[in-house]
């Protein structure tokens, strides 16, 4: 047995860099889908009716489930096995693609978006806890989060210019079909070039019940966010639902303090490296995930560039955030790693502070510097971030650690499109409730209520004096509450500029 384990780990160091691409490519499918919809959402919304309350949770399902499985992930890759997790992962993820895109109903969509969030949390944990044990050279390494984050990155960045692709050739179910095959490929070369070895046995079971609090925790926040503006944030529902989430959040935590086979360490927080670490990725995670949720709006319903035209004008931030991530491992070995987080975060809140100047005059050439400043940025961020995390974790949490900061991440990204969903639409109700032309709308004003397609669809069924007014009026609402929800976003990556530069230890070569 000694003998077999030897040859296996030679094979498998040989093959590093190929299971390097089979990861990333994983990793990648699993990123792109926290984006592709985004340039398909005035397209659901035409083709569905859905309601931006609906448009936010066909986005936010994925990432709810994503999220809140992820630490369950976390314990099943350093008990089952890193390799067998991810295939299985990825074949699930690939099965509900396939769901999702042959449905024809938001709640159908909605939830096909959660089962396929099942099969990201599998996968995702498993990369990064196999990269760590592939690349022990301190020089490869480095190089290896840089390659894993870019993967990551470009999945996000690189997800509505796909969209735009095709949506302009097919209906919107193809951005869905498309990981079907992606991920048979992913499984068949996983078999050839992982690593295969038996799973540690720990006869330890899984925390079911601290599983199930930490979603149904998530689901209530994420709704009572979503839903505040539109049913008011003083609402009952609104409240009750907000307190049930928080009072659970708070079970989860003790529990997890408390029982035996916990599926969240939180002994690891007491590492400030890890904390700092893991918390930045949130919160940028969040800034990034809310911008790009209205910015792909911005571009069709107020610049009127078509899904394909609206991608391509994403894809330089695609490239800002790859080449940020190549540049990163340089950076680190110059500047250290403290200096680098900051050089990443200072040039996101200017990225954002960019974006939240916007007005209805703006054109995408003025739009585009802040576009790239937080591609950089961002790209700069994720392998710094990520080098952090697993230096700090003990050899036999690296799934679990994993785990924790992805899962913080896709929190932190789930709650940023329901916060800066929110204050969107809240503010985009305020302009269009306070404006003269709203008491002429008639039977069309919840329609307009909405969302700014409801109201571009309503308008052809005004008076014309009436509709050219609207139109005025939706444009500045919309553009309002895209620089409050800007605003915000550059709130979120700030402050975790000041915990970096406050908490974050002293620098140290990398």
């Amino acid at each position: 047995m000694p003998a077999v384990s030897v040859i296996s780990r030679s094979r498998s160091h040989r093959r590093r860099w190929w299971a390097l691409g089979v990861l990333s490519l994983g990793l990648f499918m699993a990123s792109l889908d926290n984006t592709i919809l985004n340039v398909a959402l005035p397209t659901l919304a035409f083709d569905l009716s859905a309601s931006t309350d609906e448009l936010q949770w066909t986005v936010d399902a994925y990432q709810v489930t994503y999220a809140g499985l992820l630490l369950v992930a976390g314990s099943l890759v350093d008990r089952w096995g890193k390799s067998r997790t991810f295939l299985v992962g990825t074949l699930l993820f690939g099965a509900f693609s396939l769901m999702a895109g042959l449905v024809s109903t938001t709640g159908l969509l909605i939830g096909a978006r959660a089962l396929m969030g099942v099969g990201a949390a599998l996968l995702a944990p498993s990369t990064l806890a196999l990269v760590s044990r592939l690349f022990v050279n301190p020089h490869e390494r480095t190089v290896a989060f840089a390659l894993w984050s870019g993967a990551n990155g470009a999945g996000g960045a690189v997800g509505p210019l796909l969209s735009g692709v095709l949506l302009e050739h097919f209906r919107w179910g193809a951005i869905f079909l498309i990981n079907v095959p992606v991920a048979l490929v992913i499984v068949v070369g996983g078999l050839v070039v992982l690593p295969h070895g038996q799973p540690r046995k720990t006869g330890a079971g899984i925390d079911s019940p601290g599983a199930a609090l930490s979603i149904l925790a998530l689901a209530l926040l994420c709704w009572s966010v979503i839903s505040a503006p539109g049913l008011g944030v003083f609402s009952p529902l609104v409240v009750a639902a907000f307190l049930g989430g928080a009072v659970l959040m708070v079970v989860f935590v003790v529990r997890e303090s408390q029982t035996q086979h916990p599926i969240l360490r939180l002994g690891l927080f007491r590492n400030r490296r890890f904390s700092v670490a893991v918390a930045v990725s949130g919160l940028v995670t969040a800034g990034g995930a809310g911008a790009l949720f209205v910015l792909t709006q911005y571009l069709q319903f107020s610049l009127n560039y078509s899904p394909l035209e609206t991608g391509v004008r994403i894809l330089p931030v695609a490239a800002a955030m790859f080449g940020g991530a190549m540049a990163a491992p340089h950076l680190m070995q110059h500047i250290l790693l403290k200096r680098t987080v900051l050089v990443g975060l200072g040039s996101v809140v200017a990225g954002f502070g960019w974006l939240s100047a916007t007005t209805t005059q703006t054109t995408f050439t003025q739009l585009l510097p802040g576009a790239l400043l937080f591609g950089l940025g961002a790209g700069l961020l994720v392998p710094a971030a990520t080098q952090a995390v697993m230096d700090s974790l003990p050899p036999d949490a690296s799934g679990v650690g994993s785990a924790t900061n992805t899962a913080l991440m896709q929190v932190g990204s789930a709650l940023g499109v329901a916060v800066i969903g929110a204050l969107l639409s809240a503010r985009y109700r305020d302009v269009v409730e306070s404006s003269d032309v709203f008491g002429q709308l008639g039977q069309w004003q919840h329609d307009v209520l909405q969302s700014m397609a409801a109201a571009i669809k309503a308008i052809p069924n005004l008076p014309a004096d009436v509709g050219s007014r609207l139109d005025g009026v939706v444009q500045s609402a919309f553009i309002e509450g895209m620089r409050l929800s800007l605003m915000a976003s550059t709130l979120a990556v700030f402050l975790a500029l000041v915990a970096v530069a406050v908490l974050y230890p002293r620098d140290r070569r990398v």
